[in-house]
C-alpha cells in the first residue's frame, strides 16, 4: 500500500497487523523503517491512488543508490516477490 503523510511524505507499507504498522518513508539518503501504531497511522497517513508498481520502482532505485537497511530490503523484496504472483497469472 503507498500513503501519504499531513505533511505530504509518500511512504510504503511493508508490514501491517492489528497492532502496528511498519512503513518506508520515502526521504533522501538511506531509506529505513518506521514503524508507528496503527491508530496512529490511521490518523496520520492516508492511502493514495498511486500505483503500487510504480511506487516499488522508485523506492528500490532510491535504494540501489542511496542504499536501505536490512528490515526495508526485506519488505520491499518481499512486496516484489508477492506483487509478481498476484499480477503473473493475469498475463
Amino acid at each position: 500500500m503507498v500513503v501519504t503523510s499531513r505533511q505530504r511524505v509518500t511512504a510504503i507499507v511493508i508490514r501491517c497487523n492489528s497492532a502496528k504498522v511498519t512503513l518506508v518513508p520515502m526521504k533522501s539518503g538511506r531509506l529505513s523503517a518506521k514503524t508507528i501504531s496503527f491508530d496512529e497511522f490511521r490518523r496520520e497517513w492516508a492511502e493514495t491512488g498511486y500505483s503500487l508498481a510504480k511506487a516499488l520502482n522508485h523506492f528500490l532505485g532510491h535504494m540501489m543508490c542511496w542504499g536501505a537497511s536490512g528490515e526495508v530490503s526485506k519488505g520491499l523484496a518481499k512486496l516484489v516477490a508477492r506483487d509478481r504472483w498476484d499480477v503473473a497469472p493475469l498475463f
